[in-house]
This record gives structure tokens, sequence and C-alpha cells, in this order.
């Protein structure tokens, strides 16, 4: 089964992947794509922020000074964590089904799949939080970051700006 969860995985970013290269031609040189999480849009920030609080800041913790865990049962979304060392559509497709999640898991773990100090799996937000609420959430926690950490995740985006592109039009549809 976990076999299959591999090729599926990688079924789908080949796609993701082909359909970003016929986005990406159709761009003309030049212009800039839109960004996948608009974190600089204080509107989409405050229902992130919301959004995050009711859904994320129990096993992550609190990104803006209010409660949470003093030690997050998940990797924290701040400056200690590594959330910035993702690309986007990453981040998005992480949060949306969970399975880069456990991916990770089980590398880091040595091939033992495992969830966070409690024993839980990331969840799967894709049924309770719909795509945009997820860019919110998304957007909100990239405004909390430090600007050097927006700059390296930047850089990084900018090596999987097809696949971000892809995303985004997919989620804007």
């Amino acid at each position: 089964m976990q076999r299959a969860r591999l090729v599926t995985f990688g079924i789908v970013g080949l796609a993701a992947i082909g359909g970003a290269l016929v986005l990406r031609a159709l761009i003309p040189p030049g212009t800039a794509a839109p960004a996948l999480l608009p974190w600089t849009d204080a509107a989409v920030v405050a229902r992130g922020h919301d959004l995050y609080q009711r859904d994320c800041a129990g096993c992550h913790g609190a990104l803006d000074g209010s409660e949470g865990p003093q030690e997050p049962s998940a990797p924290p979304h701040d400056a200690r964590g590594h959330t910035w060392e993702h690309p986007d559509y990453a981040l998005f497709q992480l949060t949306k089904t969970g399975e880069v999640a456990e991916l990770c898991r089980t590398l880091n773990a040595g091939g033992n799949a495992g969830g966070n100090a409690d024993g839980d799996a990331m969840p799967r937000f894709g049924a309770a939080l719909s795509d945009g609420e997820i860019v919110d959430v998304l957007s909100y926690i990239k405004s909390t970051w430090p600007e050097e950490l927006r700059a390296k995740q930047e850089a990084v985006n900018a090596l999987y700006a097809a696949q971000n592109a892809a995303y985004r039009e997919l989620i804007h549809r």
C-alpha cells in the first residue's frame, strides 16, 4: 500500500509538472506570475489568522503571541521551524492531503511512519477547508516570517515557479 501511495504521489507530481510547463509556455516572457500565497493581502492574512488559531495553533503553536502550546507537538511554523524550506505548492499539498507530511515522517523515522508526539498524524484538511481557506492559512503563516526567511523561501519558490503557477491556476479557476 505504501508503494502504491508513492507511485500515486509520483504520477500526480509528474502531471503537475507537465501542466505547469504548459502554463509557463502560455505566460509571455518577462511577465511575473501572481503569487500562489498572497501574504501581503491584509484581508487574506486576517482570514488566515482566524483559521490558523482554530485549526493549527493547537499542534504547531501560536504565531502571534497568543495562547498555544509551549512546546508544539508538530513542527512550528515560525523561525524555529522549517516550513519556509518548502515551496508554496508543496505547503498547499501537505495541508490539503497530509501525504507529504507522512512521507517526511517516514523518511525522518528511518522508514517507520509515525505521528506527532501524541501519535497523531497530520490531519488532511482537504475536506475541512476549501482551497481558498488553505491559501489563507498559508498566507498568514508566511506573513509572520522575518524578511530574511521570506527571502530564502522565495528563492526556493523560484526553483518551483512552474509548479506554483500550475497550482495557482487550478485553485483559482
